[in-house]
């Protein structure tokens, strides 16, 4: 018989094949449970007064964000933020349905959650080209902090999952016209006409195909209007978009594109940029109503308005549209007795009575009772508590229409080239209306002799300017007075008619405040 003989492996080996063994029947936690374990250390390390006082904190905070989302977001995110709210009826696209955990907007990897500083610069910033406001003028960081980790609480996937990594932005190479160029050829190579159109001025061949996360449709904008970009229009903003994707949405990550094939396809977008506005507009304005001693009249062209300062004035559509009416301006002057504002927008094709039945409109809204924004009511129709009085202008009596120094490529093709005036709908005492309203459905006319505001529009050269009039106070309770105020809340809202517009469907302002000089 013959004697075996051992193999003797080192003890290295053995090791390996332990730790091999180990790792394959107990597998290592994720990502999200580590960081769980190490949090529990951490509190396990602290003494019991230290984490009591980090509970409170962590609470405090909750609680403070609390009060404020149920102030100014439940409107449209609804209560349980599931994007339901009050105003999300109107809205379009629909407000954004926080308890799914999918955001548009993040700096990480696409289809994981956002870092806190992606959804603080979502409330501070806003959303362009919808009724999202920017928050950062009207809250402070702590506020909007307190906002970010409340809305966490809407979604299990806070609790259950770590935000991915921040993507990384590449150096911004020249802005040159080979850029451009290669930049064209990559966007017709990757298809984007498909949703965005050739031109990137209108829809593709997939819009209305493709839609939104829970199968709402989407809204395709026009590439070249630098304020609309909803996650914003810089280099930065645009590579961020590009990398990422926006969740929820049909827009994809391009993170397999090189950096520079990233850079070209932004330049080719920028260089086909509208020219706007250098200086930043705020959202809210403090405007100065001018005290004169001569007569108030409602004469859209009178000498009052020559050397009042004009404010302009963001606005937003309710619904998403191709070329919104983006902004107007407005004066004001007072004197001893009477108020009046002066609102002025462009507007190449006006509509009146005689040739639409869709009608340009404007209006006023004005707080009745509060008087800085973070006290005001919604600034959708007010709120059950906190109605607001709005004074409603349309182009249907006296609506006087100069076409006769129009240059030709803003004529309306509705109606000839008049050389005299043209009064619209003489018949109708007066072209505007006081109203009240306490929210949504609410919207009632004033009695007949509680009608108090004046007002008239004139149309000439592409651009309408509307006029109210209203004495300092009355005696209704239901009209805002401007008496013995240092200063008052007031929004705006206009109506296209070239675009149909009626009803909630129009551009808004934000609360502006009034002050009398």
């Amino acid at each position: 018989m013959k004697n075996s003989t051992a193999i003797l492996l080192p003890p290295l080996y053995y090791s390996f094949m332990f730790l091999l063994l180990t790792g394959l029947l107990f597998p290592a936690p994720s990502p999200a449970i580590e960081s769980r374990k190490i949090e529990k250390m951490i509190e396990a390390s602290q003494s019991s007064g230290e984490g009591e006082a980090l509970v409170r904190e962590k609470q405090d905070l909750l609680n403070q964000g609390k009060t404020y989302y149920y102030r100014f977001c439940v409107p449209c995110h609804g209560k349980e933020g599931k994007g339901r709210g009050e105003a999300s009826l109107y809205i379009f696209p629909k407000p954004r349905d926080l308890s799914s955990g999918i955001f548009k907007f993040h700096s990480t990897r696409t289809n994981t959650l956002p870092l806190n500083e992606d959804l603080f610069r979502t409330i501070h910033k806003g959303i362009p080209g919808s009724p999202m406001p920017a928050w950062g003028e009207t809250l402070s960081d702590e506020v909007i902090g307190s906002l970010v980790e409340f809305i966490k609480t809407f979604s299990r996937r806070f609790s259950m999952e770590v935000p991915d990594h921040k993507m990384p932005i590449s150096l911004e190479p020249p802005f040159d016209e080979l850029s451009v160029a290669d930049g064209k050829k990559l966007y017709k190579q990757l298809r984007c006409g498909r949703c965005h159109g050739e031109e990137g001025t209108k829809e593709g061949k997939l819009v209305g195909v493709v839609k939104y996360f829970g199968g709402n449709p989407f809204f395709v904008y026009d590439l070249r209007r630098a304020n609309l970009y909803k996650s914003g229009s810089t280099g930065t903003d645009i590579y961020r978009t590009f990398m990422t994707g926006l969740d929820g949405s049909p827009m994809n990550a391009y993170d397999y594109l090189s950096n520079s094939e990233r850079w070209n396809l932004i330049h080719f977008l920028q260089s086909r940029f509208f020219p706007q506005k250098k200086e930043p507009v705020p959202g809210t304005n403090k405007i100065l109503s001018k005290q004169i001693q001569s007569l108030i009249d409602v004469k859209p062209d009178s000498s009052i308005w020559k050397g009042v300062a004009a404010y302009r004035v963001n606005l937003s559509p309710v619904q998403a549209r191709k070329n919104p009416i983006s902004f107007l301006t407005v004066q004001s002057v007072h004197n001893q007795n009477k108020i009046a504002f002066r609102m002025q927008w462009e507007d190449p094709t006006p509509d009146g009575a005689l040739n639409s039945i869709f009608l340009d409109q404007s209006a006023i809204q004005f707080a009745l009772g509060q008087e800085n924004v973070l006290e005001g009511p919604f600034f959708g129709m007010g709120e059950k508590d906190k109605p607001v009085n709005i004074w409603h202008w349309q182009a249907d009596a006296h609506q006087k229409i100069i076409r006769g120094d129009e240059p030709e490529s803003n004529r309306s093709s509705k109606a000839p080239p008049q050389k005299t005036g043209l009064f619209v709908n003489p018949f109708n005492e007066s072209p505007v209306e006081e109203m009240n309203s306490r929210g949504f459905g609410t919207l009632t006319v004033q009695s007949l002799e509680d009608q108090q505001v004046e007002g008239k529009g004139q149309w000439e050269g592409g651009r309408w300017s509307v006029v109210f009039v209203r004495e300092l106070k009355t005696s209704s309770r239901w009209d805002v007075s401007f008496a013995d105020k240092g200063q008052a809340l007031l929004a705006f809202a206009l109506w296209d008619g070239d675009n149909k517009d009626k009803s909630a469907n129009k551009m808004v302002s934000f609360w502006q405040v009034l002050r009398l000089q």
